[in-house]
């Protein structure tokens, strides 16, 4: 991928606080590209490629009465940064202010502190290492499970409309032109770089990435590292990957570089397994609730009579309730049905496209390319689409069949309204599915061991006992599996089971209020 370079300025931020807790500036000046060589430099350059980054955000010293005490690793001081968080925050990432607990991690992180950031989807977990990134000295690596979306982010950093953020990847995929030449960058005393976005395989697999880590540790110039979708770290996670779980070699390695794992979904037990594979410090857990208020949950019956009627039912769902442009993501258990629920929608007038791991990267790429630029409505994928997925309009989730576990669920569901308007999450369950999916979970994969199989048909147990469930909160649920309190009464009958519940008990209201209101009949 060509990491094209922006031109746009961060606009001026004054810094000119007493005391102030930056000991430079954040303030960027021009620099060249990797590839804009002066003749006094030439000749130590790698080849010339496409590789192009922005400038980089050259700091200076801000004067103060006092020198502060300075971390010297982030430049950062152990004291309030709120002012200069605030500004850096509105000016290069375009946010008015900070949601729940992301000042918080920050801070920690900008003292050198490891951090685990647990933060339902759409709670903003990408802001609370990518501020710090750019306010820090150095490289931030951030290790990324998928390549869609660590392409993604980064394209997204470099084209910022504020400002763009020098960012790269480097993957199996990189070209070995483009990766000689990050390489290279990597090893300058002062990188320009200030995110670097890797796959675990690249970082467990790859002597020399651990080599070039040592190196800008050297030079100070390795800010943290960052784990995201940490849940893939224990076996005990919704989505158990088996080099994340090698991933504690960073902090073996080096004990000094901050760390901070994020996840959306992960149970106390699964927390308590990702701190101690990665080797976090304790302290530092950062919890935001689980409750999306702004997302409807039901449990729909699929229709019995094979799955055309179940798609009838899919397709009069959709129609009925929400707008032809409405964005929405339909959930299927095999890439089959991905393609057969796509071709049905499609053939029905409704936008809707096809994604899974059987395509081609070009495929995949030209579908999600048009559903992020609003071409494509609905998207019919397995659930592999959509980890870590920035699309904010979102109307409705819908799981055209079981998932496999509630944290997969609720992960899933929360692709849904990250725009904070309502939005709608429905579950289309059958016995048949279950069946369906337990032979698949079953079935011999690579990596996959007894025990890890006993754990996904625990979690599968726990998934159906949710969906066959008719009478508690489908929060109340959802939220205690997570290890927090939740009162039906904050529901507001935004689920089935709430609804069905306030219907009852109006009738029983009504049928009482009749039987004492009514008269005998004269004689």
């Amino acid at each position: 991928m060509l990491v094209r370079a922006a031109t746009k300025k961060i606009d001026a931020i004054d810094l000119t606080l007493d005391n102030a807790p930056l000991s430079k500036s954040i303030r960027p000046k021009r620099q060249r590209s990797f590839y804009e060589d002066s003749d006094d430099d030439i000749e130590n350059r790698e080849p010339n490629t496409a590789l192009q980054l922005i400038q980089q955000s050259r700091r200076r010293p801000v004067a103060s009465k006092k020198a502060p005490q300075v971390n010297k690793r982030t430049k950062v001081t152990s004291g309030s940064v709120s002012d200069i968080l605030a500004q850096a925050n509105q000016v290069i990432f375009g946010n008015v202010g900070f949601r729940k607990n992301q000042k918080e991690v920050i801070e920690a992180t900008l003292r050198g502190e490891d951090c685990f950031v647990l933060m339902p989807t759409g709670g903003g977990k990408s802001l609370c290492y990518q501020l710090p990134a750019v306010l820090s000295q150095g490289v931030t690596i951030v290790v990324s499970p998928l390549l869609s979306l660590i392409q993604d982010q980064v394209t997204a950093l470099v084209q910022n409309s504020n400002c763009g953020i020098p960012a790269a990847f480097l993957t199996s995929h990189t070209s070995l032109t483009l990766k000689r030449s990050i390489m290279a960058e990597l090893c300058r005393a002062i990188p320009s770089l200030k995110l670097l976005y890797v796959t675990p395989e690249k970082v467990i697999k790859s002597p020399e990435m651990i080599e070039v880590f040592k190196l800008l540790d050297q030079n100070q110039m390795l800010a943290r590292f960052v784990i995201d979708e940490a849940h893939c770290v224990s076996m005990w996670g919704h989505d158990f990957r088996p080099d994340y779980s090698q991933l504690g070699l960073l902090k073996r390695t080096f004990p000094s570089v901050p760390l901070m794992a994020l996840t959306a979904t992960a149970p106390p037990k699964v927390i308590d397994h990702v701190r101690k594979s990665l080797l976090i410090s304790r302290g530092n857990v950062f919890s935001t609730s689980f409750n999306r208020k702004n997302l409807t949950f039901e449990v729909r019956d699929k229709p019995r009579g094979g799955e055309k009627k179940a798609m009838e039912a899919l397709y009069t769902v959709i129609s009925s309730s929400f707008a032809p442009e409405a964005v929405g993501i339909v959930y299927c258990m095999t890439k089959q049905d991905c393609e057969d629920v796509a071709d049905y929608l499609f053939d029905r007038g409704l936008s809707a496209d096809f994604y899974h791991a059987g395509q081609s990267a070009t495929d995949r790429h030209m579908v999600q390319e048009a559903w992020q630029k609003g071409q494509l409505s609905i998207v019919c994928a397995t659930i592999a689409y959509g980890m870590g997925i920035d699309k904010l309009n979102v109307r409705y989730v819908i799981h055209f069949s079981i998932a496999k576990s509630i944290e997969g669920y609720y992960q899933e569901a929360g692709r849904a309204g990250r725009d904070g308007n309502t939005s709608q999450c429905i579950l289309f369950y059958s016995a048949g599915d279950v069946c369906k999916l337990r032979n698949i979970l079953s079935m011999p994969q690579k990596g996959l061991t007894k025990k890890s199989r006993a754990i996904h048909m625990e979690k599968l147990r726990s998934m159906v006992a949710y969906c066959e469930d008719n009478t508690t909160c489908r929060r109340q649920l959802l939220i205690s599996y997570f290890g927090q309190e939740f009162h039906r009464s904050e529901c507001n009958q935004t689920c089935d089971n709430c609804q069905r519940f306030q219907n009852v008990a109006h009738l029983k209201s009504k049928s009482y209020l009749c039987v004492q209101e009514s008269k005998c009949p004269q004689k």
